[in-house]
């Protein structure tokens, strides 16, 4: 269950969920006042819980993080996932524990007005979906917590190809140490080559 293929899993599907739910209709009501007079008004998840959309996109970054990095990142990264899923969570939280609040927030930014008012709010199902995705991404960090000692890098095949050093010295190099330039199974033209060019 810690695996890297149950962390890219889980961590997937719970910004996904998350993000479906942030252009959603989260709560749907009536405000009643002076300006509205009884207006039907909706709050989308977005408006609602702003940080939900950040948190998620952060997630989604840390999770690849945690997969791709080495083992000081990558235990960096899934403290970060775990981080970003309980500000999602609590984001969500926020407003299923009061709806009227959030519905009266939202008509107040359509109408700048702030005097007395009656709200009837209702939630919709799209706030328990993105607290299934903040649980998920929340999981998806203590996975990957918990995972993450035992999982290896990027394939090496990923890595710029190098080969041994080769260090070029000329024939003016060999004599200044010492050695005989000529004195060797492929022969000597650097100075040759030299003089050509010149």
């Amino acid at each position: 269950m810690t695996s890297k293929r149950s962390v890219i899993i889980v961590g997937a599907i719970a910004v996904i969920l998350m993000v479906a739910a942030n252009t959603r209709t989260w709560v749907s009501g009536t405000v009643t006042d002076a300006v509205l007079r009884g207006a039907q008004t909706d709050a989308s998840g977005g408006t609602a819980a702003p940080a939900l959309l950040a948190a998620a996109l952060v997630g989604a970054a840390a999770v690849l993080a945690t997969l791709t990095t080495g083992r000081v990142p990558r235990w960096i990264a899934a403290v970060i996932t775990l981080v970003a899923g309980v500000v999602a969570a609590v984001a969500v939280i926020v407003v299923v524990r009061d709806p009227v609040t959030t519905l009266a927030d939202v008509a107040t930014t359509m109408t700048g007005h702030t005097g007395d008012r009656k709200v009837s709010a209702d939630l919709t199902i799209w706030p328990w979906v993105a607290l299934l995705g903040a649980v998920l991404l929340m999981l998806t960090g203590v996975l990957a917590i918990l995972g993450a000692r035992r999982w290896s890098g990027l394939s090496s095949r990923y890595d710029a190809p190098t080969g041994p050093k080769v260090t070029a010295r000329s024939d003016w190099d060999m004599l200044t140490d010492g050695e005989d330039p000529t004195d060797r199974p492929d022969g000597s033209d650097t100075i040759e080559e030299r003089h050509r060019t010149d």
